[in-house]
């Protein structure tokens, strides 16, 4: 992560795929979600982290663009960055692009909201978050 901009690459197993060959649409969003996770857990914020500060990540919104199907086999780019943090909210940009012809499959828009662990409200971001996820 030089840029503020967490990579990875994974590749396409059956297990990503449904009937018609390509990856599922259920799993794409599983897959913008567990990147935001690693991407996390990549600056030190995994789950021990945010039980000490009492706060969790919970999906306000989702937007996501399907570009171009993947199969299996197909190497592919997971790419995430923070484009905004303010007050409880964050909003994370994903990008998943095949190796082989650089072609972009998905981009994802993800609004967090920022909540206390017990009472589920929202709570402004803390600063240790802040600093551990800068915007890029």
């Amino acid at each position: 992560m030089d840029d503020g901009r967490f990579r990875r690459t994974l590749r396409i197993g059956a297990e990503h795929v449904d009937e018609l060959g390509h990856v599922n649409n259920l799993v794409w969003v599983r897959l913008v979600l567990d990147l935001a996770t690693a991407h996390s857990n990549s600056v030190g914020l995994d789950t021990r982290a945010y039980r000490e500060l009492r706060a969790w990540w919970i999906v306000h919104r989702q937007e996501i663009d399907y570009h171009a199907p993947a199969f299996p086999g197909e190497e592919v780019v997971e790419e995430t960055w923070i484009s905004s943090m303010r007050g409880a909210r964050c909003i994370r940009e994903s990008r998943f692009t095949r190796v082989n012809d650089g072609a972009l499959l998905l981009s994802a828009r993800t609004t967090w909201a920022y909540v206390d662990a017990e009472s589920h409200r929202p709570r402004r971001i803390d600063q240790r978050v802040l600093e551990a996820l800068p915007v890029g």
